[in-house]
């Protein structure tokens, strides 16, 4: 596998291996279970349909931000593993009194992301049809394909593990570039899309904070779920006052997520945000951090430890709603 420099020398075709954690929830209760769970609409959600959806405690607080749609006679919950086992556990509590099954598939596929129509067609070849519409998925025996809705056109390919070597065979025979996890994690955060990737983060930020209501992650009309009452409130009545927004440092920065955000206040500088999500290539650092929703481009940021480095702002590819 390869690394890049820079996310501007991505080729026009390319795969990258990263690991997912799969959810999948089935039995009769399985819909409106999860619809009493989650921040978006399960019960009315489609064969072939996919929503970015949230999962929150009692206050409101995130515990996970994942994909969701149909699979076969189940319901599939796939996202970063921090995320995935907080609402896994959460399933167990709130689910002994439902008819569900709760089965952890991640250790039956195979993640990668695709990008390029070439490598698109040597994914076919194995995974057969692929979905054409951003935020629908297809689903065969050799596993599951959902069109992401991000700029960086792409598909999130979910492979069973007895068609990996055949997947690979195929990117290897279209001489598809295979690049290393940390450029997808940089091209999630430069199209906005939030994670919860640190167990500290867990049950931190209200939907809102995280820009979820802007990737169509929140049904404000679907009715009571967990957490309902706080994410209505941050809407209805304004008071929702952070949102995630994107930086990149032109350097390399190690352990990046780990460091502290401070903004600039006249001659002097006080602690002014989270990081959520970060990642370091060859030449440049992406960071996605919760942040005042007023904050400006004209207002100045750095990390505590790395004062010399500069943070650039970089515009949100949607427009945020509250």
């Amino acid at each position: 596998m390869q690394t890049i420099h820079r996310l501007s020398e991505l080729e026009s075709n390319y795969a990258i291996p990263h690991h997912r954690s799969l959810l999948l929830v089935s039995g009769n209760d399985a819909k409106t279970f999860l619809h009493g769970q989650l921040t978006v609409d399960v019960v009315h959600l489609e064969a072939g349909q996919v929503r970015r959806t949230g999962h929150c405690d009692p206050k409101g607080k995130s515990w996970s931000v994942n994909l969701i749609t149909p699979v076969d006679d189940a319901l599939l919950i796939t996202g970063c593993k921090v995320g995935v086992d907080a609402s896994h556990a959460q399933f167990k509590k709130f689910g002994v009194f439902s008819k569900i099954t709760l089965n952890d598939a991640t250790n039956d596929y195979a993640s990668y992301f695709i990008s390029g129509a070439q490598a698109e067609l040597a994914v076919a070849s194995v995974m057969g049809a692929l979905p054409e519409q951003p935020m629908t998925s297809s689903n065969s025996d050799a596993g599951i394909c959902v069109r992401l809705d991000l700029p960086q056109n792409g598909l999130l390919v979910l492979c069973h593990n007895n068609q990996i070597d055949a997947l690979n065979q195929a990117l290897a025979q279209a001489q598809i570039t295979q690049y290393t996890p940390e450029v997808l994690d940089a091209i999630l955060i430069r199209a906005g899309v939030p994670e919860i990737t640190r167990p500290e983060l867990v049950g931190e930020f209200v939907p809102q904070m995280v820009n979820l209501q802007a990737l169509n992650g929140i049904d404000f009309k679907k009715g009571c779920y967990m957490g309902q009452e706080v994410v209505a409130r941050t809407r209805y009545l304004g008071r929702n006052k952070r949102a995630a927004f994107i930086f990149r440092v032109d350097e390399p920065i190690e352990d990046i997520a780990s460091k502290q955000l401070e903004k600039q206040l006249g001659e002097h500088w006080r602690g002014g945000g989270t990081i959520l999500n970060a990642a370091t290539l060859g030449d440049e650092s992406w960071i996605l951090a919760v942040l005042s929703n007023d904050t400006t481009t004209e207002d100045v940021f750095r990390l505590a430890e790395n004062p010399a480095s500069q943070l650039i702002p970089v515009d949100l590819p949607y427009t945020l709603e509250q």
